[in-house]
């Protein structure tokens, strides 16, 4: 297995970074507002800057909420099956999700490439810096999943009886 130690620092580096594009948003967002309804002369760029930060931190954090499996989901018939069969009902379905995510980050990439030829209007960079978000969010999450899954599979066949209810630890 790999070091947990190392996956903690990369998960640490995408939080670090996910505060930054937070703030990074507020303050232009912010002088936005004060631009527009104070100096009555708004800045061009300020909102596509904002938007490029804005989804750039959805995809971190879609891809946090993998790990600590905070995404919606419907667990009303997996919670009438016994505590292995739930388990091993989640590991089916993390494949059906990773080759998903394994999909979106192929068909992504290239997505992605083809819209490096257009230049945003207002700051002036490559498309693909926006579009760039969905393969890297894809890629993170597989990861992400992927680790879940090894966890999921260690209690499934580990001594230990697994326990589907207890709260989420980080994984990463």
């Amino acid at each position: 297995m790999a070091n947990p130690s190392r996956w903690r620092s990369f998960a640490h580096i995408e939080e670090t970074l996910a505060a930054i594009l937070l703030v990074f948003a507020f303050v232009v967002i912010a002088l936005q507002i004060v631009t527009r309804f104070v100096f009555h002369d708004p800045m061009f760029w300020t909102e596509e800057a904002a938007r490029y930060a804005f989804v750039w931190l959805v995809a971190l954090g879609a891809a946090e909420g993998v790990t600590s499996r905070t995404h919606i989901t419907m667990d009303i018939v997996p919670r009438m099956l016994p505590e292995r069969a739930q388990l091993f009902l989640r590991l089916v379905l993390d494949v059906l999700v990773l080759t998903a995510l394994l999909v979106l980050v192929y068909y992504g990439f290239f997505g992605a490439m083809r819209a490096h030829k257009v230049m945003s209007i207002a700051i002036g960079v490559p498309e693909s810096w926006l579009y760039g978000a969905l393969p890297v969010f894809g890629l993170l999450a597989a990861v992400r999943i992927m680790l879940v899954m090894g966890r999921d599979v260690r209690l499934l066949f580990g001594a230990r009886s697994p326990s589907v209810d207890a709260p989420f630890e980080r994984y990463l």
